[in-house]
């Protein structure tokens, strides 16, 4: 429910921002305010907090954000808080965001390594998987040590696992089946 929520305010965004030709202005308004709610959560529990009147909450948003964002998507925070829908609003602003990586055909990537990655490696799998996907491909890094070493990559719904940890996990598969027969 909360997905489908989020797919149509978002969408209804998106097409305002099409239709103005504002694509990029629109992602960048929508980005700062998304850093902005998610950075502060004490801010996110007064909108979400049943008590606090939904004209206070956006009398807030008002002097926040109306002087840094356009009218459309002013009003957008607006009509979540007046459909009392603000339990959603971070996930309609990521929506959307992903709505515009997917309308410039960015794909994200994420890269999993036991330690962090250098700069001129991220550069080096930026450039295989844009050779190999033929997209462009936005990199998130994160590092888990349980991996041992090498590489977990995910792109959409596929998975490389070059990780020390996949290939013990499939050789200990692999000893199992042998047991068996």
């Amino acid at each position: 429910m909360a997905q489908l929520i989020a797919k149509r305010y978002a969408k209804a965004l998106f097409d305002i921002a099409l239709e103005n030709q504002s694509i990029d202005e629109f992602e960048h308004q929508v980005h700062m305010v998304y850093q902005i709610l998610d950075s502060e959560k004490e801010f996110m529990k007064i909108l979400q907090h049943p008590q606090v009147l939904k004209d206070e909450k956006i009398k807030m948003l008002e002097e926040i954000f109306s002087s840094k964002v356009s009218n459309e998507l002013m009003g957008l925070l607006v009509l979540v808080i007046q459909k009392n829908r603000q339990d959603y609003i971070l996930e309609i602003l990521n929506t959307f965001l992903e709505e515009v990586k997917s309308y410039k055909g960015i794909v994200t990537a994420t890269v999993v390594s036991a330690v962090p990655l250098t700069t001129e490696q991220i550069n080096k799998i930026t450039q295989k998987l844009i050779s190999s996907l033929n997209k462009q491909i936005q990199i998130e890094t994160q590092v888990d040590p349980s991996i041992i070493g090498g590489l977990k990559i995910r792109v959409g719904d596929r998975i490389l696992d070059a990780s020390i940890e996949g290939k013990l996990h499939s050789l200990k598969s692999q000893l199992y089946d042998l047991q068996l027969v």
